[in-house]
């Protein structure tokens, strides 16, 4: 007996991340984390300034850049730098990964922040659920050596049943300092606070879609 059939297998909306590590960058990495240490200590006790004290965020403790200030767009080379070479090039393979040509003739733009935590310091489970959010990212400017899980992130697996046949809850990353990561918005992740001396210094940021033009 012959037969003919045709099978193809397909991903059901599936969570891509983008994990990339960018070697070299110690120096831009220092004054970046130098920019991020002045602001705080200008605006740790500024409500308005820092979002980690304005009941609005998952972030508990340590100093958060207000997204007003746009913390990619300052002016200081080091940013600069970080953003057209490692986070723009970055956001433009995950967006071809993710989007193939879907967003042809869409515009983008970035909304950005920076973050920096301490010892006890942490970010509960939390999303990016900005209308027209295409994706999400971190950049890690300096990070504290040490055990897992203290300072790592962890994603949640948005299918808990999945549980049942053998699939983990959750996805740890333990980033080093010169990592990005860029993954869905609407992947639920949060912070593991750490003990001890040490800061963790981050810039991150949201792809929020310009225009209408999006096919799917």
């Amino acid at each position: 007996m012959s037969y003919q059939h045709e099978t193809r297998f397909e991903d059901h909306f599936p969570i891509s991340v983008m994990i990339s590590h960018h070697a070299g960058l110690e120096h831009i990495n220092r004054e970046i984390f130098t920019v991020i240490r002045q602001l705080q200590a200008q605006f740790q006790e500024d409500t308005r300034e820092n979002e980690a004290l304005s009941g609005t965020t998952t972030t508990y403790g340590g100093y958060q850049t207000s997204r007003k200030m746009m913390f990619l767009n300052r002016e200081e080379p080091a940013i600069r730098t970080l953003r057209d070479q490692v986070i723009l090039p970055g956001i433009g393979r995950y967006l071809q990964q993710s989007y193939d040509d879907k967003l042809r003739n869409s515009g983008t733009r970035t909304v950005s922040w920076a973050n920096i935590l301490s010892e006890g310091d942490w970010q509960a489970p939390h999303m990016h659920p900005s209308v027209g959010n295409l994706a999400s990212g971190v950049y890690y400017v300096e990070t504290p050596d040490k055990p897992t899980p203290q300072g790592c992130i962890e994603f949640l697996n948005p299918h808990p049943v999945a549980h049942h046949h053998g699939i983990s809850l959750t996805r740890r990353l333990h980033p080093k300092a010169g990592d990005l990561i860029i993954f869905p918005p609407y992947y639920i992740h949060y912070v593991y606070p750490f003990r001890g001396a040490g800061e963790r210094a981050i810039v991150a940021f949201d792809v929020i879609l310009q225009t209408t033009q999006f096919i799917f």
